[in-house]
């Protein structure tokens, strides 16, 4: 139930649609999560009907269940709006779910913690609203097990989610705190992931735990749910660990040091004209007759024009196409840098300096690593 900044709409396999002005997408792995929920809580409807009707019921709550987290998600998600900030999409996954969106420069650790906590007040409100539909229910009836099971489910789930550590959404707003009393993002990000990890290892051993102090055998049910859940949570810590590194090692990059000097050509310049310049490592912007530009010669693709044909392609052959270039000024921050590359949804980024282009940023070449 984790929230996420600065991404793009998230893309699935499985089923994306549309949603009260959200986009949501539903990966086929959702349905496992479905599938384990009502395997976990069959034995709570057993003795009720038949072995199908049981099965029944506890499809039934795996659903109603996942449509809580929906309704999780997209509080995170009207909190967000609420900002003005672009939301970029809903991901409902095996465990749980996410929300994405971009922020402004407004953003900050009151907002930050506001949009983290809509999501669990949202599940407890879900949690309350089923126990009291229950009580009025008729007694010992499928429709009353069913809401009582959607409350208790309910509140463990808003309980879990306000655990002070990443990447619940209780680490959220403590790193938030942190953030508001030391004015350092990374050490509110830092110290709620540290939780989130210790939090990791006590959840782990507490089936344990709990069966040495009343003289019991663990249950192996509980061993398996608390080992999932732990390593959710050290994965979920532990990427945030690594996301406030990187962010402060972008925090002292400036535009200027990720810029290559820049050059242009015309469209129809043929290769020949403009090699040297590639060869000392230019990226060349390619204007067209109105000197607008068009594109950003690949110079991997320049480089491998056989030289028989060199005279033959043109720079527009070898251009990566643009609609336009975004701007940022020479001192801003790699974090920048990313937020226009983002806002315009624009490979390349141009750098300004004393008013005049300094030079250009490739954001796939900066930014994005092969992995192993």
């Amino acid at each position: 139930m984790a929230t996420a900044r600065d991404a793009d709409r998230p893309t699935s396999s499985g089923w994306n649609f549309g949603f009260l002005g959200f986009w949501v997408s539903v990966p086929w792995n959702a349905l496992i999560g479905i599938i384990v929920i009502a395997v976990l809580w069959y034995p709570e409807f057993a003795g009720t009907l038949g072995t199908a009707g049981t099965w029944l019921l506890a499809a039934i709550f795996a659903v109603l269940l996942m449509v809580s987290v929906l309704i999780h998600e997209m509080a995170h998600a009207v909190a967000a709006r609420g900002f003005g900030y672009h939301v970029t999409g809903i991901t409902l996954w095996a465990m749980g779910g996410f929300t994405t969106y971009r922020t402004s420069d407004k953003h900050g650790p009151a907002r930050e913690a506001a949009i983290a906590a809509a999501g669990p007040v949202s599940t407890l409100a879900i949690a309350a609203v089923a126990a009291v539909l229950a009580r009025a229910a008729a007694p010992d009836t499928v429709f009353s097990q069913i809401l009582w099971a959607v409350a208790a489910a309910n509140a463990l789930i808003g309980i879990f989610n306000l655990l002070p550590g990443s990447p619940l959404d209780g680490g959220a707003i403590v790193k938030s705190v942190v953030w508001g009393i030391t004015g350092s993002e990374f050490r509110g990000q830092v110290t709620a992931a540290w939780i989130g990890r210790a939090l990791a290892v006590l959840l782990a051993i507490t089936p344990f735990a709990i069966a040495y102090s009343t003289g019991t055998q663990p249950s192996l049910p509980a061993i398996l749910i608390a080992l999932i859940l732990a390593v959710i949570l050290w994965t979920g810590a532990s990427g945030a660990l690594k996301s406030a590194e990187a962010n402060r090692t972008l925090q002292h990059l400036t535009a200027a040091e990720l810029a290559k000097p820049v050059a242009p050509v015309r469209d129809l310049q043929p290769l020949r004209a403009f090699l040297p310049l590639v060869q000392q490592g230019y990226l060349l912007v390619v204007l067209d007759t109105q000197n607008q530009p068009r594109g950003v010669v690949s110079n991997a693709a320049a480089s491998a024009v056989p030289e028989a044909e060199q005279d033959r392609v043109t720079a527009m052959d070898l251009a990566t196409r643009v609609e336009s270039i975004p701007a940022v000024a020479a001192a801003d921050t790699a974090v920048d840098v990313l937020r226009v590359c983002q806002e315009n949804r624009a490979r390349f980024v141009s750098v300004i300096d004393a008013g005049q282009p300094s030079g250009l940023i490739d954001t796939d070449a900066v930014f994005i690593a092969e992995g192993p």
